[in-house]
């Protein structure tokens, strides 16, 4: 015969009852914190700055590349990007802004061809950053 001990009573079902709510609450808490953050990383992950990927260049001559690029922004936004050029010792040999949609279009995915001059032979162009207001060739366009 068990022991009137081991017998549920009406206090266990309670504390039983409790521990449940309290773990949904905690659950739905941890839950909404998660998505606060991801929404936060993502606002500044995407934060409105246009984006470019470069889609190849050519070098033209020892004074010269051709820098071509697709950039996503905001429609109706303005783009400005900072085209460059490296030597074969990693070297920079070229920099200058380009203005891939100055006025501001509709389009959200905008194609662009940059000639950059440069000061030796490049081996590579790349699009260093873009901003939707005007910049200055010699600061980083992704640290505002």
């Amino acid at each position: 015969m068990p022991h009137a001990a081991d017998l549920p009573t009406r206090y266990d079902q309670r504390s039983r009852l409790g521990q449940r709510a309290l773990a949904v609450l905690l659950s739905i808490a941890f839950v909404a914190l998660m998505a606060a953050i991801l929404v936060t990383l993502t606002r500044k992950a995407f934060n409105g700055n246009p984006t470019a990927t470069v889609t190849g260049f050519s070098v033209v001559s020892d004074r010269e590349v051709a820098v071509r690029f697709a950039v996503r922004k905001k429609a109706g936004d303005r783009v400005f990007c900072i085209v460059r050029a490296r030597g074969r010792d990693g070297s920079e040999v070229g920099r200058d802004v380009a203005e891939v949609d100055p006025v501001g279009g509709r389009a959200r995915d905008v194609r662009s061809e940059f000639q950059l001059a440069t000061t030796g032979r490049a081996v590579t162009g790349e699009v260093q950053g873009c901003s939707s207001r005007p910049i200055s060739k010699s600061v980083d366009p992704n640290h505002h």
